[in-house]
């Protein structure tokens, strides 16, 4: 057996810790060719013998440019020389639209998930991703479950039960830290050249602002801002354990409505959380924050009042006692499954 080193003990002790992944499962990992899936990858496998898992690896090709499709190019043939079992999922022409591209991708992962009968797909993020994706979603103006959005593990279709889990070992190791066992193990890294390209937000946070604040503000701003993120992560999961029970004294799928007095009567957290999650089973899109607080200011208003009218004539009616949905085409709610705001 190869033998550990403290990289692969540190994310072993996560694994058995958190109950992230179980002896005998078979992984689906999202390989991308940098240093933090080559870094998961080859921790994987060292950790394989011990786990007894069977490892299945996806790596996506956008097609966006040339340098991408040399490098799912590469890939398969190092994973074919490793002798792996692995499947490159290519896209038909996409726009370059990070929302779109990431939808794409787990489409994809949720599709070979299911083929090769994976039961977990895990992913290489790291303490880095989490503290940028911290502050991102704070310059965006998100809630609690943005701030705390990159979590350990998850569905990874939060609507599906059905869907494997979604695992991120690497958590408690930072960027500077895979490309040093990168290095170690003489890994082949694809430089992704799009990671310096400025014209993407994310990509100036990572490379202009984040130093910035650390040069200026404080020098283990990564740390401050993983532990930030486990803070709210709890608290957040209070709120919707809360939001769960509460949800179930007031919502009434006929209609569909809500039931106004006990919703008037919870703390506020509670009634944002409530009112997000019925807007998200009744809206085509992602209810806004000016959405949820008009369907809030509905909790105190005389009857017949209504909110604003929403895309596609819809809108929220105070009746009777009820916040009722009321749509021109008569659209039923989507599901009851628990979105988070």
């Amino acid at each position: 057996m190869t033998r550990l080193s403290s990289f692969h003990l540190r994310v072993q002790h996560a694994i058995r810790q958190r109950q992230l992944l179980h002896p005998g499962e078979r992984l689906l990992v999202a390989f991308s060719g940098g240093q933090d899936s080559f870094c998961l990858l080859q921790i994987l496998r060292d950790l394989q013998p011990r786990w007894d898992w069977k490892l299945f690896v996806l790596h996506c090709d956008h097609r966006w440019s040339a340098d991408e499709t040399e490098c799912a190019r590469f890939l398969q043939r190092w994973l074919q020389q490793q002798g792996l079992i692995h499947a490159v999922a290519t896209a038909d022409p996409i726009r370059r639209d990070e929302a779109g591209a990431r939808a794409w991708r787990y489409q994809q992962l949720d599709k070979w998930a299911r083929i090769w009968e994976c039961s977990a797909v895990v992913m290489g993020h790291t303490a880095s991703d989490r503290a940028e994706t911290l502050l991102w979603n704070l310059l965006r103006g998100t809630g609690a479950a943005g701030l705390s959005s990159l979590d350990w593990q998850r569905r990874l279709d939060e609507r599906d039960p059905t869907s494997a889990r979604l695992v991120r070992p690497l958590l408690g190791l930072f960027r500077w830290e895979t490309e040093q066992f990168c290095r170690q193990h003489q890994l082949p890294v694809w430089p992704d050249r799009s990671n310096q390209d400025l014209a993407h937000g994310r990509n100036r946070l990572r490379l202009e602002v984040m130093p910035y604040l650390k040069q200026h503000f404080n020098p283990q701003l990564e740390v401050a801002l993983n532990r930030a993120a486990t803070l709210l992560q709890a608290e957040h999961e209070l709120v919707v354990a809360q939001a769960d029970q509460l949800w179930a004294q007031v919502y009434e799928p006929t209609l569909p409505k809500l039931r106004r007095d006990p919703l008037r009567a919870a703390p506020l957290a509670l009634q944002r959380q409530v009112m997000f999650r019925f807007l998200s089973l009744v809206l085509p899109h992602h209810p806004t924050f000016d959405q949820v607080e008009a369907g809030i200011q509905l909790l105190k208003a005389g009857r017949g009042s209504r909110s604003p009218d929403y895309p596609g004539g819809s809108w929220l009616e105070v009746k009777e006692d009820h916040i009722c949905f009321v749509s021109i085409n008569s659209t039923s709610p989507k599901g009851s499954n628990s979105p988070r705001l």
